[in-house]
């Protein structure tokens, strides 16, 4: 079961749900990103699913620098790219402190706008082994900072092998973006497989999305992220 833990960062707290298997060694650990619907039902059977695959998954409210009464759907315009970066350092530095992970086994992972915060993290701090991207838009955008790098700007600084899925119904991110961003992983040098599906949209992993299109692509796509995870970080 998961839980809610307090945790500084700069000069706030944030909290951050954890959750992970049973086990008396240092083990991989995976950095959640959530969507815009925050820590919700989704987050949390995701991170379940983590959990059930042996990973340690630690899922940061990186809105808590925004006024708590607006709902957490709309809290992404308070976002900022520096502060997002600064939270998920310390919740980089929260889960190497812990006796259950190792140091330098740790992947990060989002979907929607948690998948373009997976790229920004991959770009901005070398200490991750993976990097898993669920159709992450607004990549040639910053947040906050105006004079800061954009997502994209930062994949050359990438480390650690990437793995995207993507709907070609999408149109944030839409076809022409992946292709953009496919390029620039290409040109940089950075080993990374993306996968894309013809017949869906935006959110197809999401257990609501029922059509058979959908589900095909959500049972896909999470057997090929297991797959990646085994490969590079295997629990």
């Amino acid at each position: 079961m998961g839980t809610m833990t307090p945790i500084p960062v700069q000069d706030s707290t944030m909290d951050v749900y954890v959750d992970g298997p049973a086990r008396k060694t240092p083990g991989p650990a995976i950095i959640l990103m959530y969507h815009r619907g925050g820590i919700d039902k989704f987050t949390k059977f995701i991170v379940e699913r983590l959990v059930g695959a042996g990973y340690v998954v630690a899922a940061p409210e990186i809105s808590h620098r925004a006024p708590q009464e607006i709902p957490v759907a709309e809290r992404k315009a308070f976002l900022k790219d520096s502060e997002v970066v600064a939270d998920i350092r310390a919740t980089l530095d929260h889960l190497r402190s812990r006796p259950d992970v190792a140091a330098d086994q740790i992947a990060i992972m989002g979907h929607c706008m948690g998948g373009r915060v997976a790229l920004l993290a991959a770009g901005s701090l070398p200490e991750f082994r993976a990097a898993i991207v669920y159709y992450g838009g607004s990549v040639e955008k910053s947040w906050g900072d105006n004079q800061g790098p954009t997502p994209m700007q930062r994949l050359r600084n990438i480390r650690c092998p990437v793995i995207g899925f993507f709907g070609n119904k999408d149109v944030h991110p839409s076809p022409e973006i992946v292709d953009q961003i496919d390029a620039e992983l290409t040109r940089q040098n950075v080993s990374h497989e993306f996968h894309r599906y013809p017949d869906v949209g935006h959110g197809f992993q999401n257990p609501a999305r029922e059509t058979p299109e959908e589900r095909h692509a959500a049972a896909d796509s999470w057997a090929k992220t297991l797959a990646f995870l085994r490969k590079v970080l295997p629990a």
